[in-house]
């Protein structure tokens, strides 16, 4: 900004989320209580203090960057408290499940090529084991990962990224609705399938929103999957690039369409 004060600067966080997914079909993860001690554990200001240079947001079942349909945490209603980094309760919800000296679990993962991914997997593996979950890593080759863990044939967790999507339907149906091939946690929520459904079906905006929200609660309590922080991006443009916008998605030409030169 000093040297060029002329330039475009638009900050907004990325809707690349990584998610830890479980095998929510038999113990210990259908338990509702080890799947919420997990998300405890999980110390998301340090993940963005560590890896993310301090910049960044913690998502809930929606991500951040879907600032017109996801819920800010506070309004997650009772489900909130389990994007708290709380390792003491995580312990207890544990021993109440049946785990008073916690468990052990395997962490399906592929590093994709990326250091900060790597740095992430370390951090959860810590916050892990800190509340009692021992948690071994599970490292595969990228193609091997895609054909197994990515597509629900796992042990036991996974931890990974999930594309980038602009649509919050594209974020819900296919991770949640019973049956469905990026179901990786195995979801089967009839309740759930209901309101997915429905708000498919939904045409009117401010109606459909509300069903949104109320599957945010819903899965803010249920933790089928646990949402890691969101990084920020930085978008610069020079100032002779008129009616130009950064894109949270792949559609890099559309965006220039309507662009033109003023020099």
């Amino acid at each position: 900004k000093k040297r060029r004060p002329g330039l475009k600067v638009a900050e907004f966080p990325s809707n690349g989320v990584n998610l830890i997914d479980m095998r929510t079909d038999k113990p210990p993860f259908n338990d509702v209580r080890v799947r919420q001690a997990v998300s405890l554990a999980l110390d998301r200001k340090e993940i963005i203090d560590a890896t993310l240079e301090g910049a960044g947001a913690v998502n809930g079942p929606l991500p951040a960057a879907l600032s017109e349909w996801a819920l800010p945490i506070a309004e997650l209603g009772e489900g909130a408290k389990y994007y708290r980094h709380d390792p003491a309760e995580a312990r207890r919800l544990l021993a109440a499940a049946g785990y008073p000296n916690g468990l052990p679990a395997s962490v399906c993962f592929s590093t994709y090529g990326s250091t900060q991914l790597i740095d992430t997997m370390q951090l959860l593996l810590k916050d892990l084991k800190s509340v009692g979950i021992g948690a071994t890593l599970d490292q595969k080759e990228y193609g091997a990962y895609q054909a197994t863990c990515r597509l629900g044939k796992f042990d036991s967790m996974v931890f990974g990224p999930l594309t980038p999507f602009l649509e919050p339907d594209s974020f819900l149906f296919g991770q949640y609705y019973s049956g469905e091939p990026r179901n990786r946690s195995h979801v089967s929520d009839p309740a759930l399938d209901d309101l997915l459904v429905r708000q498919r079906r939904t045409a009117d905006l401010k109606s459909r929103r509300e069903v949104i929200n109320q599957i945010e609660r819903h899965l803010a309590k249920q933790q089928y999957y646990v949402q890691a922080p969101s990084g920020t991006y930085i978008g610069v443009w020079d100032a002779a690039l008129q009616n130009y916008g950064p894109n949270l998605g792949y559609d890099y030409g559309g965006r220039l369409t309507a662009a033109w030169l003023d020099r």
